[in-house]
């Protein structure tokens, strides 16, 4: 006879979660890339750029030329961006060890989906204010020529932390019904 259902579900979350680890193993590779794009980029343009447009080109900063100061803000909020990965990646890899385990309606679950759901909402707004205030900090110390303010926020990304939210109400209020019918049986 077969697995049942369960057994199966139980099987693939079990895989995902060995996937998790792939992709923690994964994850300096990735900073590494990270590095890499950030400290060679202006270079590589302004090589494939001629006349005015390498000019132009001289606008994208390049971290290894800066200050000290400078160095030490760029590299901090490289960090600090880069830490909003890691952050979530965990909170899933938790949910999902969970899942594997069986135990996929309980209140850690809940509190994992509405934690994922206000970083979601909170994440934009704190990195483009951050973002911000370290390019106005870099041009007046003077390893920025121009201040641009970004005001681009993410509203994809809040919007997905809003349904995550709503989804944790919705669930609680199943697991609430649910116990309820089981109590009127």
């Amino acid at each position: 006879m077969g697995n049942s259902v369960l057994e199966r579900r139980q099987l693939w979350f079990r895989r995902l979660d060995r996937a998790f680890w792939v992709i923690w193993a994964a994850f300096p590779v990735t900073m590494w890339l990270a590095y890499r794009a950030n400290t060679t980029a202006s270079v590589t343009i302004a090589e494939s750029l001629n006349g005015e447009q390498a000019k132009c080109a001289s606008i994208v900063v390049n971290p290894l030329t800066m200050s000290g100061p400078g160095k030490a803000l760029f590299w901090t909020l490289f960090t600090f961006q880069l830490s909003f990965y890691p952050v979530l990646i965990g909170i899933l890899h938790r949910m999902v060890h969970r899942f594997a385990s069986g135990r996929i309606f309980v209140s850690e679950t809940l509190q994992g989906v509405w934690w994922m759901g206000i970083i979601l909402v909170v994440w934009p707004f704190v990195d483009t204010i951050t973002t911000n205030a370290v390019a106005y900090t870099l041009h007046q110390i003077g390893d920025v020529k121009y201040f641009l303010p970004s005001y681009n926020v993410d509203v994809g990304t809040i919007a997905g932390g809003v349904f995550l939210m709503a989804l944790k109400f919705v669930i609680e209020h199943a697991i609430l019904l649910q116990s309820e019918n089981e109590l009127t049986i």
